[in-house]
């Protein structure tokens, strides 16, 4: 009955020492396998905080453009509105001008029509004489 019991504690011991080295082979694989994943994702992390600080910077960049471009729209809205009041100014002035302009040529085409040497230039001295 011994050696019977000592074959079944070395059979159990057996057991218990090859599923010792199967937890231990199989737990070095499963750490071997998470450091390298470890590895790679610290890599992807680092390349991403690089593409997030190239973006940063971008962003940054074109802020700046963005606020000097529409302070650029401020001032040529300004001068636009600016000329445009100028152009309004001046075309009134000048519709006014044609104005007096139209009416000067209808009285002197009517007087003309009344009598043809009213705007002649005589001298005088030859009529008088």
């Amino acid at each position: 009955k011994v050696t019977k019991d000592g074959e079944a504690a070395a059979k159990a011991y057996s057991e218990y020492a090859e599923w010792c080295s199967d937890t231990a082979r199989d737990t070095e694989f499963a750490i071997k396998t998470a450091t390298s994943e470890k590895a790679k994702l610290e890599a992807k992390l680092g390349q991403v905080t690089a593409n997030i600080e190239a973006a940063s910077s971008k962003i940054e960049t074109l802020a700046a453009d963005i606020a000097q471009v529409q302070a650029e729209l401020k001032n040529a809205t300004t001068l636009r509105e600016k000329e445009a009041a100028e152009f309004v100014a001046s075309e009134a002035e000048l519709t006014d001008a044609v104005d007096v302009l139209s009416r000067a040529i209808s009285v002197l085409q009517r007087e003309l029509a009344r009598d043809p040497t009213a705007l002649a230039q005589v001298d005088g001295k030859s009529l008088a004489g």
